[in-house]
């Protein structure tokens, strides 16, 4: 909820056509299905937002698994990925999982990669 609070508030305070960057930390999670464990991180995640508070990009960073995800809308595709490790542009829809012994709800955000708290939205 107070996430919520804070990008209502800086939307509103926005002038006309400007995007809202938003750039936080969260839990992240290599998965490594062959061996059934998490390689855990924490990886920088950097939002932009239209006026109405859609979802437009999303980058993610962790440097501990040197990987770059970017994240946009294409008009006629829907959300498209790329990722440093496949170096291609894919169509993805975020799917919800869990990581063994954690209670929190994580988001794949491709394939094998896990975030904490993040949104789809």
């Amino acid at each position: 909820m107070k996430k919520l609070l804070i990008i209502c508030s800086v939307l509103f305070a926005l002038p006309a056509g400007a995007f809202p960057v938003f750039k936080y930390q969260t839990p992240c999670h290599l998965e490594r299905k062959e061996l059934n464990q998490y390689l855990k991180d924490v990886c920088t995640v950097v939002e932009t937002r239209e006026k109405g508070g859609a979802l437009r990009t999303r980058n993610i960073y962790s440097n501990k698994f040197g990987l770059t995800i970017k994240g946009r809308f294409v008009q006629g595709k829907g959300y498209m990925t790329w990722d440093s490790h496949n170096k291609y542009e894919y169509k993805w829809d975020y799917i919800i999982g869990r990581v063994a012994g954690d209670t929190q709800p994580h988001t794949y955000v491709m394939p094998g990669i896990l975030l904490e708290n993040i949104s789809w939205d």
